[in-house]
């Protein structure tokens, strides 16, 4: 006869002697733990149009059609910025995640901006990039196989006003040198306390991977680089391949004599951040005589 687990407590409790085996007090206590277990997958309906529109659709049909618990981020580089705390929330609710969405190593990358801690957490990942829809839809049924739990789904939306192309600093990787730093003229990037931090990923221009292309650890990803390999997080680096390749963009961008080139960047960065300046300075300074105009 198969007892509940509510059973198997009281009889324990007031029959300590009778002959319950500890065996099947475990398998009903891992039973328990099974079916209390909170387990999702998190989809990321990327608006990069790294794979057609049509698989998208298809993914996330498929994912309600299954009826467990799921998760839709419109775009979770975009979410890991504008919506932060929510997307940290979203992904510690669970006991075990399956994230469906690009290379790992990016996605590891975002939830890191985020806050998480991915590698205390149970996550699991299926790169749509590289997968087709039908091992992607393998791999979500074997993920909640024996798994009964319902649930209806949650979309989180970010702001579809910024594309959300930005770069990520594998630290892993980083060397610290600050050439990125340097080279970039659009403030992305900031020196601190020895180490290189993206602080204004907003302020990065749409589709331009430069600064991922010069840097010689290969230590910046760009989640939406729509030619893969190591700057678009790939977990695979051919390091060979990355150094020939770092070489000829560096002479390409940079020209023969880098140090000089990086230091004409670094000022005329300066020169755009002062002209930035400036202008929001003006501009706040018409916004209040405006102000001062409309209380006569």
């Amino acid at each position: 006869m198969k007892l509940q687990k509510s059973q198997v407590y009281l009889r324990l409790l007031f029959f300590p002697c009778e002959n319950i085996s500890l065996l099947q007090f475990e398998s009903v206590i891992q039973k328990d733990r099974f079916d209390c277990m909170k387990k999702k997958v998190f989809f990321c309906n990327c608006g990069a149009k790294l794979i057609r529109e049509d698989r998208l659709a298809d993914i996330l049909e498929y994912l309600k059609q299954t009826g467990h618990p799921f998760s839709e981020i419109s775009d979770l580089c975009g979410c890991s910025v504008d919506r932060k705390s929510e997307t940290r929330d979203l992904f510690l609710d669970v006991d075990e995640g399956l994230i469906v969405a690009c290379f790992p190593r990016a996605v590891r990358l975002l939830l890191e901006n985020c806050g998480i801690d991915h590698q205390t957490l149970k996550f699991e990942y299926l790169n749509f990039r590289e997968l087709s829809n039908d091992q992607l839809f393998a791999g979500i049924k074997l993920f909640f196989d024996g798994n009964t739990e319902k649930g209806e789904f949650f979309k989180l939306q970010s702001s579809a006003e910024w594309p959300s192309w930005f770069p990520m600093i594998d630290y892993s990787r980083c060397n610290t040198c600050g050439q990125c730093a340097d080279f970039c003229l659009f403030g992305v990037y900031e020196k601190l306390d020895n180490k290189v931090v993206v602080v204004n990923p907003k302020g990065c221009k749409n589709n331009c991977p430069a600064c991922g292309r010069i840097c010689a650890q290969t230590a910046i990803v760009f989640p939406k680089y729509e030619h893969a390999g190591a700057i678009a997080g790939a977990d695979t680096i051919d390091e060979i391949a990355e150094q020939q390749r770092q070489q000829l963009d560096i002479d390409t961008i940079l020209g023969s004599n880098i140090y000089q080139a990086l230091e004409m960047r670094k000022a005329k960065r300066q020169s755009i951040i002062r002209s930035t300046a400036m202008q929001q300075a003006i501009a706040e300074r018409e916004k209040a005589l405006a102000g001062k105009n409309l209380n006569k």
